[in-house]
């Protein structure tokens, strides 16, 4: 006889999905921001994941790594807060830069980050909150349509 467990499980339409979705395509989508960054900067930012993992860990080739595990768990994170409460985009993403801002070079991943380099860090954590909420906004219009289909 199969024990049946009382702990929740993952279905196929739990919000996690489209939050870890979410991550994933704001992630994707600053890929694009980051070449007006280094326009505008003149060079790669600090806080580009390639930079910080060569000062965390000495070699730029861990970049892609912390780029694809920050980028789509604040996305899940951005996406819990919102299931729980009101949190505009772009509220989330001055969030994001002030942590980032005061912990980064707390924790040696970047210098100091001052000047154009904050005001485009701002800019970056910005782009990245409105790409995560256009991302949801889109998966809860799908889900509105199946279910109205169904």
């Amino acid at each position: 006889m199969a024990h049946l467990s009382d702990e929740p499980t993952l279905r196929l339409g739990h919000p996690f999905r489209a939050w870890l979705a979410a991550g994933v395509a704001a992630t994707a989508a600053l890929g694009r921001f980051e070449s007006l960054e280094r326009l505008l900067l003149g060079r790669e930012p600090s806080y580009a994941p390639a930079r910080v993992a060569q000062r965390l860990f000495g070699s730029r080739h861990f970049g892609p790594l912390l780029r694809w595990t920050y980028g789509p768990a604040l996305g899940v994170a951005y996406g819990a807060l919102r299931s729980r409460i009101s949190v505009p985009a772009l509220a989330f993403g001055a969030a994001i830069a002030t942590v980032e801002l005061l912990a980064m070079p707390r924790v040696g991943a970047t210098p100091p980050i001052r000047g154009r380099e904050a005001i485009a860090l701002f800019l970056h954590a910005a782009a990245f909150a409105v790409a995560a909420e256009a991302a949801l906004s889109q998966a809860a219009r799908s889900v509105s349509r199946r279910a109205t289909t169904v």
